[in-house]
């Protein structure tokens, strides 16, 4: 098709220079033949400087034209754009703070109306199933279950809406940002590729996840040296990455990680050979963690993180990692995990497990049967 077309603007120019040439050639023989008042000269003087300039300009002119009107060949660079936005820094904050919020307002819609669901269910039991009182409370329980329902699904429906939404941004952000790093080295054509297609292959059905992804990239081939992938990740990375990290645990040397002092105490807890921290039941203290910035110690508010703990009345945990151990072990046991997660960059954390002991140090009694 290309070679089609630019033989046919290749014949458009041509044609344009022969008439331009032959328009010349016409205007000075006329010239010629009205000086001499009888007829027209077979072999017409050469022009004047002035048309021939004009000629010549024309002539280029309709070369460039020409030239200009051709299409381009196509220059095809390559992005793996899926690793493009599974790295996207921004699209995982959001997430994860979506998810954190998520998991609190349910809790909280969960106990707003599991409160009123129990106290019906209590009603219930004071009176005898045949009467209009029981009937009410189970009528008003049945009610609070489905406004819980209701009210979960419209909160998860919202949060997903949002999700999507921003993820929507956050492609256009890196479509244009791959675009705009293409042209800048020449590129005129983008093409999506899947590096890791093993990865997608090792599903249960391989074939669909296969047709999904040629979908997505039907690029079977392409010179490696095109695949800008890596310098758009790195301008991604320069543009909206974190320089945010935690000091992890060491096991060898036993330090970094999450660390415990027990109150009025002046170091910092060892962990037992299964890296966990040990604490005895009833305790206070402080739990701590080294954040870093630019592999620096980060300062103020780059330094801050949010403590959480995973597990049922396993102790009271503050805001700034303040802890105090129940007074007996948990039903559930005597283990459970603390995270503390960047202020800024809720995408970095470390989790520790803790191990209760009762007040003489010694590990909860197994129960019978286990």
């Amino acid at each position: 098709m290309n070679d089609s077309k630019t033989r046919v603007w290749t014949r458009l120019s041509l044609a344009g220079v022969l008439v331009v040439l032959f328009a010349g050639i016409t205007v000075g023989g006329a010239m010629i033949g009205a000086q001499d008042g009888t007829k027209t000269v077979d072999n017409p003087a050469p022009l004047d400087e002035a048309t021939q300039r004009a000629i010549d300009a024309a002539v280029k002119k309709a070369l460039a034209q020409a030239e200009a009107d051709k299409p381009q060949p196509r220059r095809t660079a390559y992005v793996d754009f899926l690793t493009l936005l599974k790295s996207d820094k921004p699209l995982a904050i959001k997430q994860q703070e979506e998810a954190e919020k998520m998991d609190e307002t349910m809790a909280d819609i969960e106990k707003r109306w599991g409160d009123e669901i129990k106290a019906q269910q209590r009603e219930r039991e004071l009176h005898k199933p045949n009467t209009h009182e029981y009937r009410q409370a189970m009528q008003r329980q049945l009610d609070a279950a489905k406004n819980m329902y209701e009210e979960k699904l419209q909160y998860e429906q919202l949060a997903k809406s949002e999700l999507r939404d921003f993820g929507i941004d956050r492609f256009k952000a890196l479509k244009n940002l791959a675009a705009d790093m293409a042209k800048e080295v020449g590129y005129n054509e983008v093409l999506n590729i899947v590096h890791d297609i093993e990865d997608v292959t090792a599903q249960e059905d391989s074939f669909q996840a296969l047709q999904q992804q040629l979908l997505i990239s039907p690029v079977l081939y392409y010179e490696p040296e095109h695949d800008i992938t890596a310098k758009v990740q790195a301008e991604a990375d320069k543009r909206w990455g974190s320089n945010i990290s935690i000091v992890p645990f060491d096991a060898k040397t036993g330090s970094g990680g999450v660390s415990f002092t027990i109150e009025g105490g002046a170091t910092k807890l060892k962990r037992n050979a299964d890296g966990e921290i040990e604490i005895r039941l009833g305790q206070n203290g402080n739990f701590a963690v080294e954040v870093l910035e630019k592999d620096q110690h980060a300062e103020g508010d780059k330094a801050k993180v949010r403590w959480s703990k995973r597990g049922i009345n396993v102790g009271d945990l503050g805001a700034d990692g303040g802890y105090k151990a129940p007074d007996t072990f948990p039903l559930a046991g005597d283990t459970f995990v603390i995270t503390a997660r960047s202020a800024v960059d809720p995408t970095v954390s470390e989790d520790v497990t803790i191990r209760l002991l009762d007040k003489d140090g010694n590990r909860m009694k197994a129960k019978e049967g286990e």
